[in-house]
């Protein structure tokens, strides 16, 4: 059960679109939506200040007005959509913060935008930020598009693997409480083996009274997947990542490729997170 989400915001159309898909989903869960804003000391202590002849207190004081005007107007989006909001507002390195904020709120997801406000310089990359996030948090992490289109139907990969088998739980509940169709997608050479992925997914969103469609691909896993998903531009992806020491999130290069390439935004399910 969903109660807490994250939404960090730095002013970038992709941090907008992360926070529409949490309060859609917040709405739906009747979950806390908590907007977080980070004062980034590198800035404030660093060199840009110093080139502009800004002291620390002065710098700080510019990005936390701006900080606080995003989070109100997060704010006033949430009540429209009766939607409880929490602001949050903090000084720091920006993924320590989130990281440190996600834990002390007990956020079940992080919503954030796959590229910040710099996303003009990045190039077709993953934002550090995300980049850090989704290795690090703990958290699944739900990345965002730039432009933003509510979702109404999700993609879940799964190859029977412990954690695909949970991101499938975990997906199933998203789409019963949201009303979303809900697409699971299997890729394997053998039609035999198909099948038996395909049944055994069907059991298990039965659990959760969701009906799926059944998708079986043979071929490369990363090109279906993309070409499937791709076909459905009000789509949430879902694929699970597992989990190793330190903390530390491995994608594997499926997960990964899929991330970087896919036109829809993607929910990074982390495992330990379900209960129950």
């Amino acid at each position: 059960m969903l109660k807490n989400m994250l939404v960090p915001l730095d002013g970038s159309d992709y941090s907008w679109s992360a926070a529409k898909h949490a309060i859609q989903i917040a709405k739906a869960f009747r979950a806390t939506i908590h907007g977080l804003t980070v004062t980034d000391v590198k800035i404030v202590d660093g060199q840009i200040a110093e080139d502009l002849k800004i002291d620390h207190d002065t710098a700080e004081r510019i990005y936390q007005d701006k900080g606080h005007a995003l989070l109100d107007r997060l704010g006033d989006e949430c009540a429209e959509m009766k939607v409880v909001f929490r602001p949050i507002s903090v000084t720091g390195m920006v993924s320590g913060s989130i990281c440190q904020s996600a834990s002390k709120i007990g956020a079940e997801i992080i919503a954030i935008g796959k590229r910040g406000v710099n996303a003009g310089w990045s190039g077709p990359l993953l934002g550090s930020t995300a980049e850090s996030l989704i290795r690090q948090s703990g958290r699944s992490v739900l990345l965002s598009q730039e432009n933003y289109n509510p979702i109404k139907t999700v993609f879940v990969a799964y190859d029977g693997s412990v954690v695909s088998i949970r991101a499938l739980r975990f997906a199933a509940e998203l789409c019963a409480k949201c009303k979303w169709k809900m697409n699971v997608i299997t890729v394997h050479r053998s039609p035999a083996k198909r099948d038996k992925l395909l049944k055994q997914a069907e059991e298990t969103a039965e659990l959760h009274d969701m009906k799926i469609t059944k998708i079986g691909k043979g071929g490369e896993v990363i090109k279906q997947i993309l070409e499937v998903t791709s076909e459905e531009p009000n789509a949430l992806i879902v694929i699970g990542a597992y989990s190793g020491r330190l903390r530390e999130l491995l994608l594997g290069s499926v997960a990964e490729r899929i991330i970087h390439r896919a036109n829809q935004p993607i929910l990074v399910y982390r495992p330990h997170l379900l209960r129950g």
